[in-house]
């Protein structure tokens, strides 16, 4: 029997399908949809069926013919995912807002069509639909791998936070600056000798951080002149190994935060600085989306651990061979790279 064949035929024993299918003879809802979902294993006329929706059928034959007809076998892998997803998340009205929100931000920069060809990309063929879903799973995959991580930090979170590290945001408005000396020539700061405009800028920024509806991060994306401004102002880990790397007096003020802190004005050879510890808990670090994100560009195959690992506890089993080595290859892939 081929790959397709074994992947209708033991659908409701793999678990492996869409985002819909959790366990056998469990209803679920897809509240995003508001529609009732009947996950079982019932036949008709000899055919399995993979769900059913306001009660009309959906085969597992048709299922996978569609899975097979965008992109083969990495699709049913796609879908293993997502199964995962959830049935290991339950789907929050926070969650929910929190994707229409960003779908309604990336439909104001891109074209419906590139959207659409995105998402089909990666498996969501249920057209402009799927992109409030495909955030929703993107958030429910943020939590699985910050999970993980947790459970791992001797191997992912140690050595990136070091001693005393701290997760700093800054916001920087570059002015021309002095040097300060004492009697024997060392330097002890740097005096700062900014231009009307950039004293107003300054000014300006103060005031908006007093404001309790904006974020630092909206603060420094908005006003800042240095190329963090793009990430919110994100720097990353500074600990007392790669101090060094920092200017001295930035990277002194930096260290002396607090979690959740944020600094007077600083004044390095660059100019002006507000400089915010974003996290130094496990906890709190892992909820930056930048430092998971950071975290998993550095460990490549952490995701597809994560989701291997969570399929196993939830009691997934892959029945197929040819998927469990499409997914084997992934993380062997990863770790050749």
């Amino acid at each position: 029997m081929n790959t397709k064949e074994l992947l209708k035929k033991y659908w409701f024993v793999g678990v492996i399908g869409i985002a819909l299918i959790v366990f056998i003879g469990i209803y679920a809802v897809d509240e995003y949809k508001n529609r009732e979902i009947l996950v079982n294993n019932k036949q008709v006329d000899g055919k399995y069926v993979a769900y059913s929706v306001d009660g009309e059928d959906v085969l597992a034959d048709d299922l996978y013919d569609t899975l097979y007809e965008l992109n083969g076998l990495s699709q049913a892998v796609i879908a293993y995912e997502r199964a995962i997803f959830d049935a290991g998340y339950e789907t929050t009205e926070e969650m929910k807002t929190n994707a229409t929100n960003s779908a309604a931000t990336i439909l104001s920069r891109y074209s419906q069509d590139y959207v659409l060809e995105s998402l089909e990309s990666m498996g969501y063929t249920g057209g402009m639909d799927d992109l409030v879903q495909y955030y929703i799973d993107s958030q429910k995959q943020e939590l699985l791998v910050s999970e993980y991580i947790m459970a791992n930090q001797d191997k992912y979170l140690t050595d990136s936070i070091g001693t005393n590290g701290r997760l700093i945001y800054h916001i920087l408005v570059k002015c021309d600056t002095t040097e300060i000396t004492d009697a024997d020539g060392n330097l002890i700061g740097y005096e700062a000798n900014p231009t009307d405009e950039q004293k107003e800028k300054l000014n300006k920024i103060q005031e908006a951080l007093k404001d309790e509806n904006n974020t630092f991060e909206y603060v420094a994306y908005s006003n800042s002149d240095d190329g963090s401004a793009s990430n919110g102002g994100y720097i990353g880990m500074i600990n007392e190994e790669n101090r060094g790397n920092y200017d001295k007096f930035f990277a002194e003020a930096a260290m002396n935060l607090k979690e959740g802190e944020v600094s007077d004005v600083v004044v390095s050879q660059f100019g002006y600085h507000i400089i915010k510890n974003m996290a130094q808990t496990p906890e709190k670090l892992l909820e930056d989306y930048y430092y998971l994100s950071e975290i998993q560009n550095n460990n490549p195959t952490l995701a597809v651990k994560a989701i291997v690992e969570k399929g196993n506890e939830l009691g997934f089993e892959i029945v197929d061979e040819e998927l469990k080595a499409q997914i084997d290859a992934q993380i062997a892939e990863s770790e050749a790279e």
